[in-house]
């Protein structure tokens, strides 16, 4: 920092004089481009509100006036007071009309946030590390809870505004307060303590773990590592509702569900009566309308299958065959009637054609007569020939008739598959033959093969 405030001396004004404003900029450009940003502490004094804040501050050696513009101070979630001491970080700047120098503050926090800052940003890094905020381990809030059990301190408006918020929205609905002090060094011994009673009882469907606003030393309990276990092991669905909107604790990002108020916490558990009444009433009708048009289309299928069946049914089609019939019968008898119609006229019309035109019949009987009698003649012939053709056939087929050849002695030789043996060589030994003879069939079974000369050297 030392060389940081090192200045070189400016020989241009070594000699010459300058105005009042001259140095005041000059100041102004040199401490604002040097100068680094600090954490400042101090106590407040001489507070003035404004539509900005200005105060002075001070300890026993010095002081110094300080201005947090209205954007800042909005974001500011604790009340700045006289004596408070705090913590400042910002810009160090001269104002150059009167020369005084001042700092234009970034942000401010009670003395000791800094530590409490730290703690919790490294808490944070660790459970979140560990999966502790992972939402596969968020469990879903139940839709009819009949038990709401509510972890807080028995004394003060938060209890009284759940309980009046919850008993107005479902008047049956049974509230247990498991106490806890909700502020102080034992806080969070005290709360980590009632979340592990109400898992042994399990009487509650759903937990609220909650507390009214505060500043961050007053809200720590809900910080601390025990505090954030035992939430994370809870079997019991646990809605975090500690302080104001902008309040962020560790346990809102372990929790199953995070609200950001407790009577906001009491209107997610419990649903008004004017709701649920709501909500049934729709699925009444969501319920009626479905069933509706189901109704409808399993009437609109009925018909169809009904005149599906009727289609098919055989009665159905014989009936429809029928009429066919009758209509392509009554139709055909038209064309019937039709075709007899025309071919009448055309009847009339020759034989009206043939009536000057008459064939004279007994000139032709007697070439008649004369080629009957040669046609009887020629059928004669040709029958006899026919006669004579036939025995000739008979005869040559008796001398062919294998029975014929049997009854002199001969044999017809098969084998098994039925196929006629012509040589010795289609035999093999030891096979069984079938001998056709005249009078009937023997079965014999091959011993030996020979040829005829051998026979006849025997």
């Amino acid at each position: 920092m030392d060389n940081l405030l090192q200045i070189e001396p400016v020989s241009t004004f070594a000699e010459e004089s300058i105005s009042v404003s001259q140095l005041n900029k000059l100041a102004k450009t040199m401490l604002e481009n040097n100068m680094p940003v600090f954490w400042i502490k101090g106590e407040i004094s001489g507070i003035r509100n404004y539509n900005h804040a200005y105060f002075d501050l001070k300890d026993i050696g010095g002081k110094i006036s300080c201005v947090l513009f209205a954007r800042t101070l909005a974001s500011v979630n604790f009340t700045l007071e006289n004596g408070q001491q705090v913590e400042v970080r910002g810009k160090v700047t001269i104002y150059p009309s009167n020369g005084s120098y001042q700092i234009n503050v970034e942000k401010i926090r009670k003395v000791g946030m800094g530590e409490l800052w730290e703690a919790y940003h490294k808490l944070l890094a660790k459970l979140k590390a560990e999966g502790l905020f992972d939402p596969l381990h968020k469990k879903s809030l139940p839709n009819f809870p009949r038990t709401v059990g509510v972890i807080t301190s028995k004394e003060g408006s938060v209890i009284r505004d759940v309980i009046t918020t919850l008993k107005r929205r479902m008047p049956n609905i049974q509230i247990i307060v498991y106490h806890s002090a909700v502020q102080g060094m034992d806080a969070g011994m005290q709360i980590a303590r009632a979340l592990k009673i109400a898992n042994i009882r399990q009487e509650a469907d759903v937990l609220i773990v909650c507390r009214g606003g505060g500043s961050m030393q007053e809200l720590w309990s809900f910080n601390e590592e025990v505090v954030a276990r035992e939430v994370f092991v809870s079997k019991i669905p646990i809605i975090s509702a500690i302080g104001h909107e902008t309040d962020t604790t560790i346990i809102d990002f372990v929790a199953d569900l995070r609200a950001p108020t407790p009577t906001g916490a009491a209107e997610l558990v419990a649903k008004s009566r004017d709701e649920w009444l709501n909500l049934l009433n729709n699925l009444d009708n969501q319920l009626q309308n479905n069933f509706a048009t189901i109704l409808n289309l399993k009437k609109q299928q009925l018909d169809s299958y009904y005149a599906q069946i009727k289609f098919l049914n055989p009665l159905n089609q014989i009936k429809s065959k029928m009429q066919l019939i009758n209509i392509s019968k009554f139709k055909l008898n038209n064309i019937l009637q039709q075709l007899i119609s025309r071919h009448k006229q055309e009847l009339q019309i020759c034989q009206a054609k043939l009536v000057g035109k008459k064939i004279n019949l007994p000139g032709y009987i007697v070439p008649i007569k004369n080629l009957e009698s040669r046609f009887k003649m020629a059928f004669v012939h040709v029958i006899k020939s026919r006669v004579s053709r036939l025995e000739s056939l008979h005869q040559q087929l008796k001398l062919l008739n294998p029975d014929n050849v049997l009854s002199r002695g001969y044999a017809i030789v098969r084998n098994q598959q039925g196929k006629i043996i012509y040589s010795n060589k289609e035999v093999k030994i030891h096979e069984r033959l079938a001998i056709r003879l005249k009078s009937g069939e023997v079965s014999v079974i091959t011993d030996s093969i020979g040829s005829l000369q051998q026979d006849e050297l025997i």
